[in-house]
C-alpha cells in the first residue's frame, strides 16, 4: 500500500510587499476530516507558521472517513453512515476501523479520553494481546503502560497522522496483513515512539504495535 494522506491541500506561492521589496513565501492549504481534529489531544490550530516561512491552513469537513453508504446517493434517512466510533443509547461505545487512519484516529481519541480499557477490549489485536499473555501480562500492565507514556504516544500517533500530506510519514503494506505508519528519517529523532503497525484482523483492522 502506498503513501496515502489523510488531508487535500492547495499550496500557493503569495509574493506580499516588505520595505519597498518583495518576498516570497508559501501557504497551504490543507482540509481534514473531523475525526482527526476531534480526535487530537489539547486545541488544534487553523493556522501554523513553519520554520522555513511556510504557513499552514486547516479548514475541517465532515467526512463519514471514505466509506461511502450503498444507495447511490439518496438521502431518504433509510441508511446510516458509517462512523468509526459511536456512542449507543445505553452508553456503550463501538469503535470500527476500515481504513489504517482510522485505527490512528480511534486510539488518538482514547488516549485523550483515558479509555485504556476501550483500546484494549476493541482496539488492540490479538495478536498482541498473546503477546502479552506470553510475557505474563495482561491488561493492568498494558494500561499502567500507555498512562505512563501517554502523552508521547499521543505526539507520535498525531505527527504521524498530519505528516502523511507534507511527506514527513509515510504508510506502507509490510506484509502479513500488517501497514505501518512511519516518520521521515528527519523527524523520528524528535520522537520517543517512532511507528505504528495496523493488522487486518475480524474483518477490520487492529493496532498491531507503536514503537
Amino acid at each position: 500500500m502506498s503513501g496515502v494522506g489523510i488531508t487535500g491541500s492547495l499550496v500557493i506561492m503569495a509574493i506580499m510587499s516588505v520595505a519597498g521589496g518583495c518576498e516570497r513565501y508559501r501557504i497551504e492549504y490543507h482540509t481534514r476530516p473531523n475525526y482527526y481534529k476531534n480526535a487530537m489531544t489539547g486545541a488544534t490550530k487553523d493556522r501554523v507558521t513553519l520554520d522555513d516561512g511556510t504557513v499552514l491552513v486547516f479548514t475541517s469537513r465532515a467526512v463519514f472517513d471514505d466509506v461511502g453508504d450503498d444507495n447511490d446517493g439518496a438521502d431518504d434517512g433509510s441508511s446510516q453512515r458509517f462512523q468509526i466510533r459511536e456512542e449507543l443509547d445505553d452508553g456503550t461505545i463501538v469503535l470500527r476501523a476500515f481504513l489504517p487512519q482510522h485505527v490512528l484516529a480511534n486510539t488518538m481519541t482514547c488516549l485523550r479520553n483515558q479509555e485504556y480499557e476501550l483500546i484494549w477490549e476493541q482496539l488492540l489485536s490479538e495478536r498482541t494481546k498473546r503477546s502479552y499473555e506470553a510475557l505474563e501480562q495482561d491488561y493492568e500492565d498494558f494500561a499502567v503502560f500507555f498512562a505512563a507514556h501517554r502523552l508521547e504516544l499521543a505526539a507520535t500517533l498525531t505527527r504521524l497522522m498530519l505528516g502523511l500530506s507534507r511527506g514527513e510519514s509515510f504508510m506502507g503494506n509490510v506484509g502479513d496483513g500488517v501497514v505501518r505508519f512511519y516518520f521521515h528519517p528527519r523527524i523520528g529523532p524528535e520522537f520517543e515512539f517512532k511507528t505504528v503497525e495496523v493488522v487486518a484482523e475480524g474483518g477490520g483492522l487492529k493496532l498491531l504495535m507503536i514503537k
